[in-house]
């Protein structure tokens, strides 16, 4: 008797907490028809302060069960429309996305360092990537019909570009991420 009164206690209080995050993810469906009528006032600064404020009413809502966390991306895709549409630099977009993430992941320092961890992993791929491309370069120019730079070389260079705002916009992230911790 004293295991089933323990059992059904637990999980009626399984069910009162999946009956919260039911009811966010309702909220947070219905929540999206309101997001997809959003129309920009061609005023950017109004504009960015009305998909902050969208962006806070969404965490407002609270956590989703883990099965219907796709959700989320929903959310995710239609905040990229309309960055897109109030053509805001990619970096900034990328910057927002990160800081909403943030958000989701909360106090779980756990999470924090997983994040961490998975962020220095990325820069550390795209130094490595960068250096072996300049290297790759140098073998090009060092040859003795380099006399103008071939398509190849001028597509080698437009990549490290692409690399090294990665590796910012990775930085910003990191550098991010450990405000938060402090």
């Amino acid at each position: 008797d004293a295991c089933n009164h323990y059992f059904d206690k637990l999980k009626e209080q399984k069910n009162e907490e999946n009956s919260e995050e039911v009811a966010a993810f309702e909220n947070k469906k219905a929540y999206l028809e309101t997001l997809r009528a959003f129309q920009l006032t061609g005023d950017h600064k109004t504009d960015l302060d009305g998909i902050k404020l969208h962006i806070q009413n969404w965490k407002g809502y609270g956590r989703v069960p883990f099965a219907r966390r796709h959700i989320e991306g929903k959310f995710n895709k239609i905040l990229d429309a309309l960055f897109e549409k109030l053509s805001m630099s990619k970096k900034d977009t990328e910057k927002m996305r990160f800081a909403n993430k943030l958000d989701n992941l909360g106090d779980d320092s756990r999470k924090l360092d997983n994040e961490a961890i998975f962020i220095k992993r990325r820069i550390d791929e795209v130094q490595n990537e960068i250096f072996q491309l300049e290297n790759n370069i140098q073998f090009f120019q060092n040859t003795k019909n380099a006399k103008k730079e071939n398509s190849i070389v001028t597509e080698v260079r437009k990549t490290i570009a692409r690399h090294k705002e990665e590796l910012d916009t990775w930085k910003d992230k990191l550098k991010q991420l450990r405000e938060i911790n402090q």
